[in-house]
């Protein structure tokens, strides 16, 4: 004959089985629950940090661009103010060799009465951190002279230099030609 009822004590063991069972369940969701709080966190501060790093990448690649697009171009009824933006973008080792031979510059782009157009064509930049970065580009500048019937085509591959400033601010301290 069957037991259909059992005793006291085995039922308070199951129940106690069951009771250890549910809180170590509930447990190991709050713990899980957590981790993936956490993870997420994580992820969006990642998102983050690298939207940050894109943003401060396309401000060194454009300021790179203005900068070199002011540098390549030169026209005769506003040279002066177009080297006067120049200088006042760059810095350092550049301004150091740009700027003390501006007048001289200045002297022979209006004896020779030379016109220029420059397009940046690519930029990109190869490395970067918070204060500086690395700005490769292409350069196509068309050269004209009254002596010239036709322009002369240009093209040139460029490393730039940017350095950013506590205030966000930018400026070029260097420029150097790749072969």
């Amino acid at each position: 004959m069957p037991l259909n009822n059992p005793s006291p004590r085995g039922g308070r063991t199951g129940l106690t089985v069951v009771a250890v069972i549910a809180a170590l369940s509930l447990i190991a969701a709050l713990v899980a629950g957590g981790l993936w709080l956490s993870e997420r966190g994580e992820a969006g501060s990642v998102r983050a940090e690298r939207a940050s790093a894109t943003e401060l990448n396309t401000a060194y690649r454009d300021f790179a661009k203005e900068v070199m697009t002011d540098l390549m171009t030169i026209r005769q009824d506003t040279l002066k103010e177009d080297v006067d933006k120049i200088v006042s973008k760059i810095e350092g080792d550049f301004s150091e060799q740009f700027a003390p031979r501006r007048d001289s510059y200045e002297e022979v782009v209006k004896t020779t009465k030379v016109a220029a157009e420059g397009t940046v064509s690519a930029a990109a930049v190869e490395k970067a951190d918070n204060e500086q970065a690395q700005v490769i580009m292409a350069i196509d500048q068309t050269i004209a002279n009254p002596r010239s019937e036709k322009g002369q085509d240009r093209q040139y591959r460029i490393r730039v230099t940017v350095n950013r400033h506590d205030d966000g601010g930018m400026k070029v301290s260097g420029v150097n030609f790749i072969p």
